[in-house]
């Protein structure tokens, strides 16, 4: 059996590694909103005219009511507001605490995330979607807030991408230590594929008397896995049995996914000159496309 990657390169990264990675990413995206909203609260508080983007709104916008309603700007601020009569002070005390528990949730949110507490990271996407709606809402949508949009949008993302490496990094195996970053999305997908393979589709016979051609054809664990094109469809068969299939006109790369006894294969075109098949990560048969 051929090794298809050669998984002590060390100048590739781990599967594992990439996906710890990509989530230490979202959590650090995090961070930098707790930072800048702490920086933008002090400056709003100190009358300063300076504010920086990358900042939740809500506490910002808390604190910004409870001073406009206070009376804590500028006298010249309220030249327009006529004899404005100010609240007790306490509303912007009790302002400015509840801006201070939304920040404190999101810093909670990174520092708790670190030992993969995923629950935390959604906790913290969930107030951030919150937080771009009640900006929206509140704002409405204008050119001069689209920087805060396109940020809010980032950061939603980011915290997404973070729980999808997640649970992708919780579906690998322990003997995927080492195996490279480039087949994290190839595995993970195949073992989605897989499972729904297993519990949703209803498998049929190969019809051999049809007229095809075998694109590549290999023996793993017993069973004969072959690769073949009938008409406009390509077919994955393990031991005379279709387990995937996909239909095209102009062939480009793609991927078809049996589980088997436990273990993934694939087959498939890799979009260049090869049909290939493969056990987990390990090509069994690699064959020149000739069309």
């Amino acid at each position: 059996m051929q090794n298809g990657m050669n998984i002590n390169n060390q100048n590739n990264l781990s599967l594992k590694q990439m996906l710890r990675a990509k989530y230490a990413s979202s959590r650090n995206n995090l961070l930098l909103v707790v930072a800048f909203t702490v920086i933008n609260l002090i400056l709003l508080v100190t009358n300063s005219n300076t504010y920086f983007l990358f900042s939740a709104y809500i506490p910002y916008a808390l604190v910004d009511l409870g001073m406009f309603l206070c009376g804590k700007y500028p006298q010249e601020f309220y030249a327009d507001f006529g004899n404005m009569e100010f609240v007790d002070n306490s509303f912007f005390v009790t302002m400015l605490v509840i801006a201070i528990i939304i920040i404190l949730v999101y810093f909670l949110s990174w520092l708790f995330s670190k030992k993969y507490k995923v629950g935390w990271l959604i906790l913290s996407l969930v107030f951030f979607v919150i937080d771009a709606i009640a900006m929206l809402l509140y704002i409405g949508f204008s050119t001069e807030i689209i920087i805060d949009v396109v940020f809010h949008i980032w950061v939603i993302v980011s915290l997404s991408l973070g729980i999808s490496n997640y649970y992708k990094l919780k579906k690998l195996p322990d003997d995927f230590s080492d195996v490279p970053m480039e087949t994290v999305e190839n595995y993970v997908s195949a073992e989605n594929v897989a499972q729904e393979s297993a519990e949703q589709k209803q498998f049929k016979n190969a019809d051999f008397s049809a007229k095809h051609k075998v694109l590549a054809q290999g023996e793993i664990l017993g069973h004969t896995v072959i690769y073949r094109r009938v008409k406009r469809t390509n077919e994955l068969i393990v031991d005379g049995v279709v387990y995937d299939e996909i239909e095209t006109l102009v062939e480009t790369s793609h991927t078809l996914t049996a589980k088997i006894d436990g273990h993934i294969i694939t087959a498939g075109y890799d979009g260049k000159f090869h049909s290939f098949i493969k056990i987990g990560n390990e090509i069994v048969t690699k064959k020149i496309r000739v069309f």
